[in-house]
């Protein structure tokens, strides 16, 4: 018999389906993008075709992105911050417009609360940052105001989302899998962190 579908998607996005096996893999994937078919399937139970098969899917369906992920630090970004925004009625999204192209912005969002979007971005150094807090932001038009924070350590970056974790339908071999990956001690120097991952969309 087929094992029933439960259903996960993202605010506004259609809805998405993981059964049992989905859901195992993914659990894997993301802790280790780059594990083989052939460990993930021995995990799993299942043959090394069908995950092949099964990470298409979930890589076609939008549903998991596997990618090498950069670290800024050792790319020679010393400095990262993140900026609150508050933006002009109206003006929201000329502003993510003239921003988002921006190479050192890596992430930019709308928000409730005391401010209209969030902004990470990474600079060289501090002359650097200087530079776009003084001659570029004030460029853009439809900026309010603006209140960036230094991030000065790096305490932890998951990109493994709970409800995927130690799922009660996996295989034994599976959760042990997940558990010792999500349970391994980081790095004191968090910007050691980050080598190949996958980047879940649920």
């Amino acid at each position: 018999m087929r094992r029933a579908r439960k259903t996960t998607a993202a605010p506004g996005d259609p809805a998405l389906s993981l059964d049992a096996i989905d859901t195992q893999i993914l659990n894997m994937l993301q802790l280790n993008g780059r594990e083989s078919f052939r460990e993930i399937a021995r995990a799993v139970g299942v043959s090394e075709g069908t995950v092949r098969s099964r990470v298409r899917s979930l890589r076609s369906s939008g549903m998991v992105t596997i990618a090498a992920i950069a670290n800024p630090f050792k790319l020679g970004y010393s400095v990262m911050v993140f900026c609150l925004l508050k933006t002009e009625v109206g003006s929201q999204q000329a502003v993510i417009d003239a921003m988002a192209p921006w190479d050192e912005i890596t992430y930019i969002s709308s928000c409730t609360g005391r401010a209209d979007l969030y902004v990470q971005m990474v600079c060289r150094d501090h002359e650097h940052l200087w530079e776009i807090l003084n001659e570029r932001v004030p460029a853009v038009t439809g900026i309010r105001s603006v209140e960036t924070f230094h991030e000065i350590k790096m305490h932890k970056v998951s990109y493994v989302y709970p409800d995927h974790v130690d799922s009660p339908d996996a295989g034994p071999l599976a959760n042990q899998a997940v558990r010792s990956a999500a349970t391994s001690p980081v790095d004191d120097d968090a910007r050691d962190d980050i080598g190949s991952t996958s980047d879940s969309t649920t």
